[in-house]
């Protein structure tokens, strides 16, 4: 099949379960086991136990990233698989990075893996610092500059907050000022263009402004997606503030017919 051909294209070798197989399936050379049902056979446990049982899509994800991705995510009985998405689609270029892509992009480049390594040597750090003793009382010397080192840090960060902050305001004049010059020399650039190549041009930036509505469009799903994956109950952020402002004005309109009014509209008789 296609699972096949995908593993001999990438230089693997493919064994099976029968006679034919050109190895045992219990040899210990085997990496990977493919499982297309939602838990392992029993008999899957007098197998060795330094073979990892994915999904088929991990084959498959594997091959369009050009990279040997963790199989965490693939594992017998995960429901929620990550996207399977094409190698076709050129992302920078459409103007939206799934959040999958970015995480293999990161992975790529090192960059989880360096953060694990980085947070493995603060916590060595943080054992071996807990070995001091101070002189004085014979408490560990962490113990001793507790309060020092409060101080420090509510110090450091709250000036780092301020700088941020003066930071994120000059960004935002710098962007702003971009923005207004670029506005103008379209303006102008536009004023100076013949019929056709204004109609030209007000063509282009439809279909510009068309791309970016399918752009913001996807940034919401997503938004809205992670957003209901917080939730216990299912329901997205933007549904519970609907629902609490429908009983609010509930609780309202209940007060109100207490004192014997009514706030709904009285239709006006022809």
């Amino acid at each position: 099949g296609y699972l096949e051909l995908i593993i001999l294209s990438y230089g693997g070798k493919v064994v099976w379960e029968g006679q034919d197989s050109p190895i045992s399936i219990s040899d210990p050379s085997i990496t990977h086991h493919i499982v297309d049902r939602p838990k392992l056979l029993p008999s899957y446990t007098s197998l060795p136990q330094n073979r990892e049982f994915v999904q088929p899509q991990w084959i498959v994800d594997c091959a369009n990233f050009q990279f040997v991705l963790p199989v965490s995510k693939y594992g017998v009985g995960v429901v929620e698989l990550p996207p399977h998405l094409s190698p076709w689609v050129e992302d920078k270029e459409e103007g939206y990075v799934p959040k999958y892509a970015a995480e293999v992009e990161k992975m790529k480049n090192g960059e989880l893996i360096e953060n694990a390594v980085a947070a493995n040597e603060n916590e060595i750090t943080a054992d071996s610092e807990g070995d001091d003793y101070s002189s004085d009382g014979g408490l560990p010397s962490n113990v001793v500059k507790k309060d020092q080192r409060e101080d420090m840090v509510e110090s450091r960060s709250e000036s780092s907050e301020e700088e941020e902050e003066d930071e994120d305001d000059q960004h935002e004049k710098e962007l702003q000022r971009k923005q207004l010059e670029d506005d103008e020399a379209k303006q102008l650039a536009k004023a100076l263009m013949s019929k056709k190549a204004a109609r030209l041009y007000g063509r282009m930036q439809h279909g510009i402004a068309q791309k970016q509505a399918k752009v913001d469009n996807l940034h919401k799903k997503r938004r809205e997606i992670e957003s209901t994956r917080e939730k216990k109950d299912g329901k997205s952020m933007q549904k519970l503030k609907v629902e609490r402002l429908k009983k609010e004005r509930k609780d309202v309109e209940d007060m109100y017919v207490e004192t014997g009014g009514s706030m709904k509209k009285k239709r006006r008789k022809n």
